[in-house]
């Protein structure tokens, strides 16, 4: 990912450690879409790519943990055209970047379960980082225009 100044948040939303509260994160993700009129394809790839992060981050991020767990989302504009979600978590250190994804199956009798949300991502944001800053992980996520025009599935 580029390195550039932080662009200002303009929204953030604070969630439990609970999968449940994925469900409020893209109502909150729809409703931002729907007031500044983002296009269909760009908010189903980044709304997918937020819930697949989360729901690891969720599942495994506390793990052998003994703090509370803090979830912080913050929307930011990266570039006019392009739309920013950053997950800020207090959990485990890990680098989502680093990971390969998996080798697709040949057949569905030899698939695995897992790994699969990285594809997503790739495929359906035009970038994404990952920082530890101090005891946090940063994921920042941006949909741009190449996400939302490169071959990418309608909702």
């Amino acid at each position: 990912m580029t390195s550039s100044p932080p662009s200002p948040r303009l929204s953030s939303l604070t969630i439990a450690a609970d999968v449940d509260e994925i469900s409020r994160v893209s109502a909150w993700l729809e409703e931002l879409g729907e007031q500044e009129d983002w296009p269909p394809q760009m908010l189903f790839g980044l709304e997918l790519s937020v819930e697949e992060a989360l729901a690891n981050v969720i599942t495994h991020g506390f793990e052998n943990t003994c703090h509370d767990p803090e979830i912080v989302l913050e929307y930011f504009r990266p570039a006019p055209e392009a739309i920013g979600i950053r997950i800020i978590d207090n959990g485990v250190a890990f680098d989502p970047t680093a990971q390969a994804s998996p080798q697709l199956a040949e057949n569905v009798e030899e698939a695995r379960i897992g790994g699969h949300g990285l594809r997503f991502m790739r495929h359906y944001l035009s970038d994404f980082g990952y920082a530890r800053v101090g005891d946090r992980n940063e994921l920042t996520l941006i949909a741009g225009p190449k996400a939302a025009t490169d071959g990418a599935a309608s909702p």
